[in-house]
């Protein structure tokens, strides 16, 4: 096995780490909006001019250029980008990561009364079944033509189902409140688009945002 680095600000240094590839695997990066957009495409463009048969990349289900959740948006613009290169490509529509679900409630879960906005189900995922499903897709070139299904773990836990599952109890917090609370390991989107997020700790792309 050979280990070659790159990354998605250095053009150079992606073109050598893809040299002699035949399919590459861009994992979506840690920032929202048109700069992490940009990185995607980025690396699109190298994997093109490298002659790669295929891209994989690791999208959202429920991407959508109309969802109120930021990071659906930017990958329904990143899978355009895969669209537009000409070059065969399958888009993971993973499901939230079971992690993020777990830094949502943070401190709340240790005291046992975590404070959380109202919520609905959610099929959290863990990452090694992502990357299992990944491997596979991989190892099976061609399988998925373009998005996959969603990928998603099995039952739809709401948050007061983790906190049982913690031995906790969940109470509901006004979103203000909330907001005004950020927490490790998670973003809290502004409802104006042009403002900073806040509360936000780069390093799980997988992190939902609150997005009214």
């Amino acid at each position: 096995m050979r280990v070659r680095q790159g990354g998605f600000t250095d053009p150079d240094g992606l073109a050598h780490a893809f040299e002699g590839a035949t399919q590459v695997l861009i994992v979506s990066v840690d920032r929202l909006g048109e700069e992490g957009v940009r990185r995607h495409r980025t690396a699109i463009d190298v994997a093109v001019a490298a002659g790669v048969r295929r891209i994989l990349y690791t999208a959202h289900m429920g991407t959508s250029p109309t969802s109120r959740f930021q990071a659906c948006r930017d990958h329904a613009a990143t899978e355009e980008a895969l669209r537009a290169s000409g070059v065969p490509y399958t888009s993971l529509r993973n499901g939230f990561h079971a992690a993020s679900a777990l830094q949502f409630a943070g401190h709340g879960l240790a005291t046992g009364e975590p404070a959380l906005p109202a919520d609905g189900p959610v099929c959290w995922t863990a990452h090694d079944d992502l990357a299992e499903a990944a491997a596979v897709i991989l190892a099976d070139e061609g399988r998925f033509e373009g998005p996959t299904p969603p990928l998603t773990g099995a039952q739809a836990l709401t948050f007061a189902d983790i906190a049982d599952l913690a031995g906790a109890t969940r109470t509901t917090a006004p979103d203000d409140t909330f907001r005004g609370q950020p927490q490790h390991g998670w973003c809290v989107q502004p409802a104006d688009a042009s403002e900073e997020p806040t509360g936000c700790v780069h390093g799980d792309p997988g992190v939902p945002a609150l997005d009214h």
